[in-house]
C-alpha cells in the first residue's frame, strides 16, 4: 500500500511540474506602418495604410492615395476597445513631380466606427504630393473636416 502511495505522490508531482506552463505576460502589439504622422485636432495617430495607385490606366496621371489610421485613444488600445477608424482617400492629378490642390475637391475622410461609416464633410485645406524615387510624399495641411483639424506628413508606397 505505501508502494501505490508513493508512486501516486511521484505521479501527482510530476503531472503538475509538468503540466502547468509558464506563459509571458500579453504584450498588446499596435502595428504601425511607420510612414510618416498623422494628427487630427493635435493627437498624434497611428498611422496603419499608407499605399497610392492608379486607379485608372487611360489616366496615369491621376493618382489615388489611401491612408487608414487608429483612431482610438492610447488607454483604448491598451485596453482593446474596438477599433475606430480614420480612412483618407485622396485623388489627385500630377503635373510632373509636384501636385497641390485644396482639400474639399481631391479628398474624402471616413470616421469609421464599425457599424457605422460617417463622411466627415471637408471645409479647407491643402493637399501637396511629391514624386520621390520609390515613394510619394503626402502632406497635408490644415484640412477642417468636420471642426476636426487634420494634418500630416506621409511617406506612400506606390503600385
Amino acid at each position: 500500500m505505501k508502494y501505490t502511495n508513493i508512486l501516486y505522490y511521484i505521479a501527482m508531482v510530476s503531472f503538475f511540474a509538468i503540466g502547468c506552463t509558464k506563459q509571458d505576460d500579453f504584450t498588446n502589439i499596435v502595428y504601425e506602418c511607420e510612414c510618416g504622422t498623422l494628427t487630427i485636432d493635435s493627437r498624434d495617430l497611428s498611422v496603419r495604410l499608407a499605399e497610392g495607385f492608379v486607379p485608372n490606366s487611360s489616366l496615369p496621371d491621376t493618382w489615388r492615395y489611401h491612408i487608414v489610421a487608429d483612431y482610438r485613444t492610447e488607454e483604448q488600445r491598451i485596453n482593446h476597445a474596438p477599433s475606430n477608424e480614420i480612412s483618407l482617400t485622396i485623388d489627385i492629378v500630377h503635373s510632373g513631380l509636384l501636385a497641390s490642390d485644396e482639400a474639399l475637391n481631391v479628398m474624402t475622410v471616413n470616421y469609421l466606427d464599425v457599424p457605422n461609416d460617417i463622411i466627415w464633410n471637408i471645409t479647407e485645406g491643402i493637399v501637396e504630393v511629391s514624386v520621390n524615387d520609390g515613394y510619394h510624399s503626402v502632406n497635408l495641411s490644415n484640412i477642417v473636416a468636420d471642426g476636426n483639424l487634420i494634418n500630416g506628413a506621409l511617406m506612400v508606397d506606390f503600385q
